[in-house]
C-alpha cells in the first residue's frame, strides 16, 4: 500500500478506472471523489469508498488526481492553490490530455507567494482511453501495458544574472518516486517528457491521428457505401476507424485546445498526402513502393511495451 487515502477529482471513464485499478492492486486504504455527478453515482459507482460534489469534503490526501475535462482544469488548479492554508494533499497531479492552459496557470505562480503549489505538483498524462466514455465504461485494466507521461514544472529563478533550478519549490525526488510507483501500480511505463514540449508531442502521436480517423468515419458516413461497410468490412479498416467513435465533445474541445500544433501538423502530412496522389496520377509504382516502404520501416519500428516492474 503507497497511499493512505487518493482523492480523485473527476469520476468518469478515467477516474473511475483508476479507482477500480488502485483498488484492486492495493494501492491505497481509502479512494475518494468528486464529481458533480455525484448524486447519480452514489451507490452505483462501486469504485469509491465515497463521492461528494464539493472538494471541501475531503480536506486531506495522500494523493490528489485531477481527471476532469481540459476546459475544468485551470480553475481547478487555481482552487487548491488558493486553499492551501485549509487543505492538505501532499501530492497533486493531472492527467489532462493538453496542458496548455495548466501551464499558464502555473507561470502566474512564478512570482506568486502560493509558489509552494509546485513543490508538491507533478503532472501526469496516461496514454490510455476508450472510445466510450464515463464511469460505466469504466476498467480495471485500462492502464495495462500503456505509457504514462510526467512532467515536473521546472521554474528557475533569477540570481546575479544567472538562472538557477528553483529546488526549494520543486517536487522533491521522493514524491516523484511515489508518484511513479503509483502508476506502475495501474500498468503503466513510465517516461519522463518536457511539459513544455507535450502539447507538441501529442499533436502527433495522438491528436492528429484522431482527426484523421474522425474525418475518414465523416467520410464513410456519407458514401454510397456507409450502410454495408457497416457489415462488410476488414479487420484494418476497424482498427483504423476505432477511435473515430470517441466522445465527441470531448474532443472537439481537445482538438481546439491544441489545434496550433495540429494545424502544423496537417500542412506537413497534406505534402506527405500528395506524394502519395502523385505517385498514382503518374503510375509510379517504384515511387508508390518507396513510400509504403517508408510507412512500413517507421511502423515495424514501434517497440512493444514490457509490463513495469
Amino acid at each position: 500500500m503507497i497511499f493512505e487515502r487518493i482523492l480523485i477529482l473527476g469520476c468518469g471513464l478515467i477516474g473511475s478506472s483508476l479507482a477500480a485499478s488502485a483498488r484492486e492492486c492495493g494501492l491505497a486504504k481509502e479512494i475518494v471523489g468528486v464529481d458533480n455527478k455525484h448524486e447519480l453515482m452514489r451507490g452505483r459507482n462501486p469504485f469509491f469508498d465515497e463521492i461528494s460534489g464539493s472538494l471541501k469534503s475531503f480536506e486531506e490526501a495522500d494523493l490528489c488526481i485531477i481527471a476532469i475535462p481540459i476546459e475544468g482544469v485551470p480553475a481547478v488548479v487555481k482552487e487548491l492553490v488558493n486553499n492551501q492554508g485549509q487543505s492538505n494533499y501532499d501530492l497533486i497531479t493531472d492527467v489532462a490530455s493538453n496542458k496548455r492552459a495548466l501551464l499558464e496557470v502555473l507561470d502566474e505562480l512564478k512570482q506568486d507567494s502560493k509558489r509552494a503549489f509546485l513543490s508538491k505538483f507533478i503532472s501526469s498524462h496516461p496514454l490510455a482511453g476508450s472510445e466510450k466514455g464515463g464511469w460505466e465504461s469504466a476498467s480495471t485494466n485500462l492502464f495495462d501495458k500503456t505509457v504514462c507521461l510526467l512532467s515536473t514544472y521546472r521554474m528557475t529563478a533569477v540570481s546575479d544574472d544567472n538562472s538557477i533550478e528553483d529546488k526549494e519549490n520543486s517536487p522533491s525526488k521522493h514524491k516523484v518516486a511515489r508518484l511513479e510507483r503509483f502508476w506502475q501500480g495501474v500498468g503503466c511505463k513510465v517516461e519522463h517528457f518536457p511539459l513544455q514540449e507535450h502539447d507538441q508531442l501529442l499533436s502527433i502521436i495522438s491528436h492528429f491521428p484522431h482527426l484523421l480517423a474522425f474525418s475518414v468515419g465523416a467520410f464513410m458516413s456519407s458514401s454510397d457505401y456507409e450502410n454495408i461497410s457497416k457489415t462488410i468490412h476488414g479487420t484494418g479498416f476497424k482498427d483504423f476507424t476505432r477511435i473515430s467513435a470517441a466522445p465527441p465533445g470531448l474532443w472537439a474541445d481537445i482538438l481546439l485546445d491544441n489545434r496550433e500544433h495540429i494545424l502544423l501538423n496537417g500542412e506537413q502530412w497534406l505534402e506527405s498526402y500528395k506524394g502519395f496522389i502523385c505517385a498514382l496520377e503518374k503510375g509510379d509504382k517504384e515511387r508508390l513502393v518507396a513510400l509504403i516502404s517508408q510507412s512500413s520501416i517507421w511502423r515495424n519500428g514501434l517497440r512493444k511495451l514490457k509490463p513495469p516492474l
